[in-house]
């Protein structure tokens, strides 16, 4: 399996990434962040990543830390590694938990580390009510 195309779009606020493999299996990851300059900062990898196997999530990632960053980067390198996981799990018939390593809680503690409207309550559903 080979990648032969990666695009970027800018939906709602967020910038998506769409990786596709020359076997038809499409991935997708998205960005956190809204800047001008991330779409073209997420396009600038797509020739180095043309004709790799997206996935060996583990040696395109490698190739991309070898060229370096500036400030964007992290943001920018987790949408195209999303994507990537999200083709390795389609590929393999299985859900992306289980390729880094399966289950390994019951529960998940909810967390906002980001935009904080006020909320009506400490439960999931008082969240889940703000949204």
């Amino acid at each position: 399996m080979r990648i032969v195309d990666m695009r970027c779009a800018v939906i709602g606020h967020s910038p998506v990434v769409r990786i596709i493999t020359d076997e038809g299996i499409v991935g997708h990851g998205e960005a956190e962040a809204t800047k001008a300059y991330l779409k073209p900062h997420i396009m600038f990898y797509k020739p180095y990543l043309l004709g790799m196997d997206p996935t060996d999530v583990a040696r395109v990632m490698l190739k991309i830390r070898r060229l370096g960053s500036f400030k964007p980067w992290g943001s920018a390198v987790s949408a195209i590694e999303m994507a990537l996981w999200d083709i390795a799990g389609k590929a393999a018939g299985l859900p992306v938990y289980k390729l880094l390593g399966g289950k390994v809680r019951d529960q998940v503690r909810i967390y906002n580390g980001g935009f904080r409207p006020p909320m009506s309550g400490p439960n999931p559903e008082d969240y889940a009510d703000n949204v």
